[in-house]
């Protein structure tokens, strides 16, 4: 492990090696196809006898394996290289007001072991953090990956998170170190945390429909509301790690109460919680729903309405189309400001695609100027439930240039 974690910030020709070795690795593990050590070395600028000896040294610690022979016409069939997606692992893990998920996956991101903890709560106390800590320390211990081979872990939590320092501002912002350094020090390896909406910003960009849009939006709808810019091929942070919280962009005329402490926030009107309030409203005002005849009103989550109207009811299916047109007329705000060429909305609410496509075309159909409009395309996100973990779990390669 020492290719990927040793400093070598001192010039001298054991650390080159190393230098040229990364490079090696990092060029394979993205590429989308085995190549020969010709191949390799015209990619990363070295001699064939340079690039031969350090790549057999490579195939020597198993990090890079044989897969194959390339087709010739004629002549010896050169061999093909790859990185072996298991010789190491890193971890996503993402932290949201209710739920605490973990996952493990090896250097071609393939998941190889997850877990959630559904009953989780998010609060922002020193036992929470605790539980925290032991649910990923049981987690890897329950995983069966050998310890030493994990490079680090990215770890997605919702609010305010200044990714550069590792300070989050909303949860655990008692402690005296960052969060960042805290959970670093209760592991044998580095941890990284951003907001979770970017990790989910960043699986999109690495490994989903944003992967080579230089400018687009990903949009989280899950049980809060938050987006992920892309703007000229990078993701936007802001001075001190802020950008994105499109769920607190003045938007709604009720009075409902934003978890920030403000009024009128888009996020009252287009999320899960705001589901829940609105499922809740229509049902106290006489409306009916096949929903509650599975559960108490009380008991009632966003997710069982959402699946609700997969299944045909009228109530859970109207609620989600009016979400579908709020969000839509945001969206257009946001995409005469920035002219977006693709928006991809993720999150919990995916599977009511169906429902929210038709509702958010016509809600930004109303604020979008038409220019603007017609060059934008609108997608789903396809990288699936995961997405959020699987995008933390990528900040540890990208630190290490291995994506």
């Amino acid at each position: 492990m020492d290719l990927f974690l040793k400093d070598i910030e001192d010039v001298n020709n054991e650390n080159r090696q190393y230098a040229q070795k990364r490079k090696i690795v990092a060029l394979l593990n993205k590429s989308e196809k085995p190549l020969t050590i010709p191949g390799i070395c015209k990619k990363v600028k070295l001699s064939v006898p340079t690039g031969t000896k350090l790549v057999n040294e490579l195939i020597e610690t198993r990090i890079i394996i044989e897969s194959g022979k390339k087709e010739t016409d004629n002549g010896r069939r050169p061999s093909l290289y790859n990185v072996d997606p298991n010789y190491a692992y890193c971890i996503g893990a993402v932290v949201l007001l209710k739920g605490l998920s973990f996952s493990v996956y090896n250097l071609k991101m393939d998941e190889v072991y997850s877990f959630e903890d559904e009953n989780f709560v998010l609060e922002n106390t020193p036992e929470c953090l605790v539980r925290v800590v032991g649910f990923i320390q049981e987690s890897i211990s329950d995983s069966g990956i050998d310890g030493s081979r994990i490079l680090g872990m990215g770890m997605g939590i919702t609010g305010r998170v200044n990714s550069q320092t590792g300070h989050s501002y909303n949860y655990f912002n008692f402690l005296e170190i960052s969060l960042a350094d805290f959970l670093s020090g209760k592991f044998s390896f580095p941890v990284h945390i951003d907001n979770d909406t970017r990790g989910l910003g960043m699986a999109e960009q690495f490994f989903g429909k944003a992967k080579n849009i230089r400018n687009a939006f990903v949009v989280n709808l899950s049980r809060g509301l938050g987006m992920a810019i892309i703007a000229n091929g990078e993701i936007v942070v802001g001075g001190q790690g802020f950008a994105g919280e499109f769920g607190h962009i003045q938007f709604a005329d009720s009075e409902r109460l934003c978890i920030c402490g403000k009024r009128g926030c888009l996020d009252t009107e287009v999320s899960g919680h705001a589901l829940e309030q609105n499922f809740q409203q229509q049902i106290a005002a006489g409306e009916i729903s096949l929903l509650l005849a599975k559960k108490e009103i009380s008991d009632t989550r966003y997710e069982d309405i959402i699946q609700a109207a997969l299944e045909g009811d009228a109530l859970s299916i109207s609620l989600i189309h009016n979400i579908g047109f709020r969000l839509g007329k945001a969206l257009g705000n946001m995409i005469n400001l920035l002219n977006p060429g693709v928006i991809i909305i993720g999150g919990e609410f995916v599977p009511a695609k169906e429902i929210l496509i038709g509702s958010v075309k016509s809600g930004m159909m109303y604020t979008t100027l038409l220019l603007p409009l017609h060059s934008c395309e609108l997608m789903f996100s396809s990288v699936g439930a995961n997405a959020a973990s699987k995008g933390a779990a990528a900040i540890v390669l990208r630190s290490l240039k291995l994506v």
